[in-house]
């Protein structure tokens, strides 16, 4: 499997708030990554809510699209609230959505959605997570966010303030993180 990465579109908004609950903006929206990539909102994948504020963009929200297209799963009623308040603890910015969409490992064509799950899809998922919260220890998922939250390994995760170990900084450069 491999996978392709799309975005970041820009969701429009109101005043702060990303504005798709209607079913004209959603098409409009799905219309203008379709124009970009054919087929896209169809595919399935995993999927990353950021929010751009002068040069840099931030994580706010990890997802997957298994079971459902990106096209059914990124513009719930749910997930526009979680984006919204993601807004709302930013007070501005740009909201963006950008696609890992998974292809096919034959005719690099993109996977569809599957009630057989595609396991490298969850692991994605759990992996994008874990580097999101690296950079935004605001991260609006809870699932799968306990352990990555709480594990401390000094120079990977959740790194204590202070000098590093010899040992830890020579792994780091041994593992290149």
């Amino acid at each position: 499997m491999r996978y392709y990465l799309y975005g970041g579109f820009e969701l429009p908004r109101d005043h702060g708030r990303v504005i798709l609950g209607d079913p004209d903006q959603r098409r409009d929206f799905w219309e203008e990554v379709e124009a970009h990539q054919y087929g896209l909102s169809d595919a399935c994948g995993c999927y990353v809510f950021g929010i751009r504020v002068g040069g840099g963009t931030k994580p706010w929200y990890v997802g997957k699209a298994e079971r459902q297209s990106f096209k059914r799963e990124c513009i719930t009623t749910d997930k526009l609230t979680k984006y919204e308040s993601a807004m709302a603890a930013m007070g501005k910015g740009t909201p963006l959505l950008y696609f890992y969409a998974r292809a096919t490992k034959e005719k690099h064509q993109f996977s569809f959605p599957s009630t057989a799950k595609h396991r490298d899809v969850n692991y994605l998922e759990k992996l994008l997570i874990s580097h999101a919260l690296q950079r935004n220890k605001n991260l609006i998922n809870k699932m799968d966010t306990k352990l990555l939250r709480e594990m401390v390994v000094p120079g990977m995760i959740n790194t204590p303030k202070g000098s590093l170990s010899i040992a830890a900084k020579e792994m780091r450069t041994l593992m290149g993180y």
